[in-house]
């Protein structure tokens, strides 16, 4: 605990001192009599210098998990065992929360705990680890500062909000296990299929009633199974563009994010994959529980500067299962990225990449020489996509403030009119 002198400690010193200094030059009573009464404050003040607070704090948050945007309450309950003292908390807030409503100060006393309220506002996600802060206390004549510093002690994840979409991409190829995608085989499902005869093992349910009878021999009906796929989301940290209010990394996040709750909504086996200067992933699961552990690790994904050079080699093959459709979430700014693109699509893998523009995030220019510099950028970068299209490795470009269901569509459109084009 840190003790600071009130400046009107100082102040009061100088007035008896003057008052004693005019009263000796004067020969006068008048002036020690008007001095009087700041000697008293400061012996006052020395005799409450004596008792120090001894302070407790305990901070609750209202909950431990939020969303991007959402407001969270705070209570501050600060108890002393010595004296009476005013307490204020002076509240940290690392970047990416705002303090929107600081706490108030207030009296407490022996036995007589007081509780501060304040509120903060969730502008970012990630995961923080709040309650730091500053608490100060003053003594009853404001003579002395106690100011102890709090570390921080409570855990709050904030989550990206997620988009809703409404379709999503479908993969070439399903898995044979449940879900809501109709497979083009013929099996046990809901949707009509087409209808042949009567063979040994067809159940009696299946049996056609007005076929048999117009033909004389029984004949059953088929159905598509509803089957589901296998989905890895790619998450690029090679680099990052970061504009006034957004940066790519956190607008791959968001959709990351948006098109895992889809996904996992539709039966299918979603995973995780985060490329940069190292790589980590998450196998392909279903359920809340695979949700939480993608959103989870989404909110630790940062940029990890390096030099090497990964390829497709150095991820384990079944971080990507046979016949999985990855969606890669990039700005396409750094080579390495599209050169383990274009590898993995090499090797067979089904993949459609959401490119994040950059052009968008970047501000604008002033100059001719940046202007010329951004048009040759914007070049190269139309030379990768185009370089993609005819690997046959579809791109849609998302640009911030666009819905991110119509890269998706624009993608699901480039993957049902064109043709498999092997690399």
């Amino acid at each position: 605990m840190t003790i600071y002198r009130s400046p009107r400690l100082l102040l009061y010193s100088l007035i008896f001192t003057g008052g004693v200094i005019l009263s000796l030059v004067l020969g006068r009573i008048d002036p020690l009599v008007l001095a009087l009464p700041f000697l008293a404050v400061l012996a006052a003040a020395a005799v409450v210098a004596r008792t120090r607070p001894d302070l407790e704090v305990q901070i609750t948050f209202d909950r431990a998990k939020a969303l991007e945007g959402e407001d969270v309450d705070i209570d501050i309950e600060v108890a002393t065992n010595s004296g009476t003292f005013q307490v204020a908390f002076v509240l940290d807030a690392p970047m990416g929360i705002d303090v929107i409503n600081p706490p108030e100060a207030a009296v407490i006393g022996v036995g007589s705990p007081t509780t501060m309220h304040a509120r903060i506002r969730c502008r970012r996600w990630g995961a923080y680890r709040l309650g730091g802060g500053r608490l100060q206390a003053h003594d009853v004549l404001s003579a002395f500062v106690y100011e102890q510093s709090i570390q921080p002690m409570v855990d709050l994840r904030v989550y990206p909000r997620p988009e809703r979409l409404r379709s999503l991409m479908r993969p070439r190829s399903l898995q044979p296990r449940f879900g809501s995608l109709v497979s083009r085989a013929a099996g046990a499902g809901l949707e009509f299929a087409d209808i042949r005869e009567f063979a040994p093992g067809d159940q009696r349910r299946h049996v056609n009633w007005k076929a048999t009878a117009r033909r004389g021999r029984v004949h059953v009906n088929l159905f598509h199974p509803e089957w589901n796929s296998d989905v890895v989301l790619l998450v690029d940290t090679f680099a990052e563009v970061t504009g006034d209010t957004q940066s790519s990394l956190e607008l791959a996040v968001s959709a990351a994010t948006s098109a895992a709750i889809e996904f996992l909504r539709r039966r299918d086996r979603v995973g995780l994959l985060t490329v940069g200067g190292s790589i980590q992933w998450l196998l392909p699961g279903m359920g809340v529980r695979q949700l939480y552990r993608i959103v989870d690790h989404l909110m630790q994904t940062k940029l990890a500067f390096s030099y090497a050079w990964p390829n497709a080699e150095a991820i384990p093959p079944r971080v990507i299962p046979s016949g999985a459709l990855l969606v890669a979430l990039t700005p396409l700014v750094d080579r390495r990225m599209s050169a383990m693109l274009l590898d993995l699509r090499a090797r067979g893998h089904d993949i459609a990449v959401v490119e994040i523009s950059a052009d968008a995030l970047l501000p604008a220019t002033h100059s001719q020489r940046e202007q010329l510099a951004r048009r040759l950028w914007i070049l190269h970068r139309g030379a990768i996509r185009y370089r993609f299209q005819q690997a046959g490795l579809p791109v849609s470009v998302w640009e911030p403030g666009r819905p991110l269901q119509i890269p998706f569509m624009e993608l699901q459109k480039f993957r049902r009119t064109s043709r498999r084009v092997r690399v």
